[in-house]
């Protein structure tokens, strides 16, 4: 009994070893769905392969053969065939261009605006209207460019005081208002509506609308993406 679990312990971390070589070297942030998925099946083999009494050193040896095969068949193909890359491990999706958020590849993503703020801020970048292009990898990290200037100056740069940087708030997202980031912000509804208005918006009309107290609102309507 414990013999046989030992000797399924040391087939299951050779077969791991061997299997994560087959996968290269790549980064925790490198990692795709697909990759949890070769190493959620390898868990399964090995956990059958402790518990389940029925199953012998052999069938562990046999389906990590298999497993590997069919581990190397697909990243070879992945990395022959452009479609099927696409089809197994899916494509990079544009979320910022020019400036402005794509909705709709936001949509598609399941993602909201406040999770891609977060995923900018992870990237040191706390505002919307500092981003000129940004992507979103098969790997689920952000890629992001930067609008020319949006980089903070050095202390070498400005001999002066440095500015002091402030936060920026969501104040409204599909047409709706942010009433805790209103009230954090020192907003509230109706001197919003109204500066809205001022400035030729209407509510409902708005994808989202940003503000800091340095640079005042920066405005995406729905019709723009």
């Amino acid at each position: 009994m414990f013999m046989s679990i030992i000797i399924s312990i040391g087939i299951g971390l050779i077969g791991i070893i061997v299997i994560t070589r087959l996968l290269g070297k790549k980064q925790l942030a490198q990692v795709t769905p697909l990759d949890f998925v070769y190493v959620l099946v390898l868990g399964g083999i090995v956990e059958q392969g402790l518990y389940n009494t029925d199953i012998q050193w052999f069938h562990m040896v046999f389906t990590f053969v298999l497993w590997g095969f069919v581990i190397y068949v697909l990243e070879t193909l992945t990395q022959k065939y452009d479609g099927f890359r696409w089809f197994i491990k899916g494509a990079n999706t544009v979320l910022m261009q020019d400036g402005q958020v794509y909705h709709h590849n936001l949509k598609k993503n399941k993602l909201e605006l406040e999770q891609l703020r977060m995923l900018l801020r992870t990237q040191g970048i706390f505002s919307f209207r500092d981003v000129e292009y940004a992507t979103l990898e098969t790997s689920g990290t952000l890629s992001v460019l930067e609008k020319a200037g949006a980089a903070p100056a050095s202390m070498n740069d400005d001999p002066g005081a440095p500015v002091r940087n402030e936060p920026s708030f969501l104040l409204v997202e599909n047409g709706a208002m942010h009433l805790s980031n209103l009230q954090a912000s020192g907003w509230d509804a109706p001197r919003l509506k109204e500066e809205l208005h001022h400035l030729g918006y209407q509510l409902t009309d708005l994808y989202f609308a940003e503000w800091t107290s340095q640079d005042g609102f920066f405005v995406q309507t729905k019709q723009q993406k």
